[in-house]
């Protein structure tokens, strides 16, 4: 699946970046539903790796493959504790939707 190697790759460039404290991948793969989440120290590191390749690439992608409610949330934590409920609450009031 392209996704999946696409997102093999962006996990590879994860580690390499700076800032990035940690992140995560949670898949159902038989529904293709797919969700991420990445940790950063500041905002500093972000805008350089989302402008990055492969990231770059699968941000363009991800508007071909998503689905009906795909969005992303951010948000500041100063203690840096994420959790997948956290994540999935906040994704009830997302920074941005795809538009499907």
């Amino acid at each position: 699946m392209a996704f999946l190697r696409l997102a093999g790759k962006v996990e590879q460039q994860l580690r390499k970046s700076d800032g990035l404290v940690r992140y995560g991948l949670k898949t159902d793969l038989p529904h293709k539903r797919f969700w991420t989440y990445s940790v950063w120290m500041g905002r500093e590191g972000i805008g350089p790796f989302v402008a990055a390749q492969p990231h770059a690439t699968a941000v363009q992608m991800f508007a071909q493959w998503s689905g009906k409610g795909a969005a992303f949330v951010e948000w500041d934590n100063a203690d840096g504790k994420v959790d997948w409920e956290e994540a999935e609450r906040r994704l009830k009031a997302p920074t941005f939707y795809y538009g499907r």
